[in-house]
């Protein structure tokens, strides 16, 4: 399926999943060299893989850098250990709720076994089914499954390499793909044991929803944009893509869930930008707000080959110009006898910026004229031009003005919660227990 396709894009515009999704490959084939331009075989995602021994080697967190899943050394997505069925049902006790929708494991009222309480414990008795990667404090999961589609979300970056290329850059992009879900659980992790601790958890119930109804919207957009019919067609088409509606819908829930938790804890220690601060990000930054010639246009086109001779042609646009002159509105005198495009644009010419006015015999005309103001009849090698110009905005930079105000305000806050995301996850590294499986 074609990497550009609407979907994809959308999937960038959602919680900051990649823009692209790629052709799906063999689940056992996952960082091997895979041919280009050849579809994938029909598999199921979610299918259960084969049973493999528990891990012997898990290997704890620890402070930052760390190792496992760092650059230096990145991870084995063929060779992690897996996560145990326990009777089909969710790893008790996670601390975050497990029952939105899509869970990557379904619950069917399994009660653990008794001294099972934790992930780590389960992974030790249980026979495994699922691959696991990791586990974020004691009971956060993360599946191979999760990394391996965050993957296939990038999978453009793929596409112009071959061979040991590909398969380095594969395993770089899962390395980078399980690092950042493991940050992200590390912060709903966090999350939950701060606001359990203040006997808050109303609030986890409440950002859950808010992440809910977000990522409900967000996929009703993306199946729209793929003029999928059915909830089933949807979920066809991504899994021909190695995507699953389940995990897509994890992976924006949860992360839309840890960006609501850091942007509170913002507007908990009433961190926003001033207008002193934006005054000075404004002057320090010109360029930012530099505003190119714009004009928008209507334009009236009589075709001379409509016409017995050209002076019919003229005269037929001479008598639109009169009526435009004497007070009739002109777009819709455009949409009513315009002979060329303008007719399907609304009355509306084409182009708004410089270089872009077309026909370019008409470029110098309508940047001459002002706001409110139209031509006479221009005539051109295939016919006779009204224009009339709607607005018009010169170079220059954009002024100090609640539009800019508001922008600036907004960049400033996103840096800001960006810095304390990245601040958050760093102490949260040195201090929380994260364990990644390597065979």
């Amino acid at each position: 399926m074609d990497a550009a396709n609407p979907l994809c894009r959308c999937l960038l515009l959602a919680v900051g999943l990649a823009a692209v999704m790629g052709c799906q490959t063999d689940r056992a084939d996952l960082i091997a060299p895979i041919p280009r331009g050849q579809m994938p075989q029909p598999v199921d995602p979610l299918a259960p893989v084969a049973p493999l021994a528990p891990p012997s080697n898990p290997v704890a967190g620890s402070p930052v850098p760390y190792t496992p899943i760092g650059p230096a050394a990145p991870a084995k997505p063929d060779g992690v250990s897996v996560v145990p069925e326990l009777g089909s049902g969710p790893v008790a006790g996670s601390p975050v709720p497990t029952d939105l929708k899509g869970p990557l494991v379904q619950k069917t009222g399994f009660t653990a076994p008794k001294g099972i309480t934790t992930a780590a414990d389960a992974l030790r008795v249980s026979v495994p089914r699922i691959k696991v990667v990791a586990i974020v404090g004691a009971n956060n999961v993360i599946t191979d499954q999760e990394v391996a589609e965050g993957v296939y979300q990038q999978y453009h970056q793929l596409a112009t390499l071959d061979g040991h290329a590909r398969s380095a850059r594969q395993k770089e992009m899962y390395t980078i793909v399980l690092r950042k879900t493991i940050e992200r659980e590390l912060i709903l992790d966090e999350m939950y044991a701060k606001l359990k601790k203040a006997n808050k958890l109303n609030i986890v119930e409440e950002i859950k929803e808010f992440a809910t109804q977000a990522a409900d919207r967000q996929l009703r957009a993306f199946r729209t944009a793929e003029g999928a019919k059915s909830e089933d067609e949807f979920a066809a088409i991504l899994r021909t893509q190695g995507l699953t509606v389940q995990v897509i819908r994890r992976q924006m829930e949860r992360q839309l869930m840890a960006e609501q938790y850091v942007s509170s804890a913002l507007k908990e220690k009433g961190r926003r930008a001033g207008l002193a601060e934006i005054r000075d990000y404004y002057d320090k930054h010109p360029t930012e707000f530099q505003a190119p010639d714009r004009v928008k246009w209507q334009h009236l086109f009589i075709a001379t080959k409509n016409y017995a001779t050209p002076r019919a042609a003229y005269d037929r646009a001479a008598a639109l110009w009169q009526q435009a002159a004497n007070g009739a509105d002109f777009g819709a005198i455009a949409v009513q006898f315009d002979e060329g495009f303008a007719k399907q644009q609304k009355g509306f010419g084409t182009g708004e910026k410089r270089k872009e006015i077309q026909p370019a015999d008409l470029e110098d005309t309508v940047w001459a004229i002002k706001a409110g103001q139209s031509s006479g009849v221009i005539q051109t090698p295939t016919g006779y031009h009204v224009v009339k110009v709607v607005e018009r905005d010169y170079a220059g930079v954009q002024p100090f003005d609640a539009a800019v105000q508001n922008k600036i305000r907004e960049k400033l806050s996103r840096a800001s919660m960006e810095t304390e995301y990245k601040k958050l996850v760093e102490e949260l590294w040195r201090k929380g227990v994260v364990q990644v499986f390597e065979q």
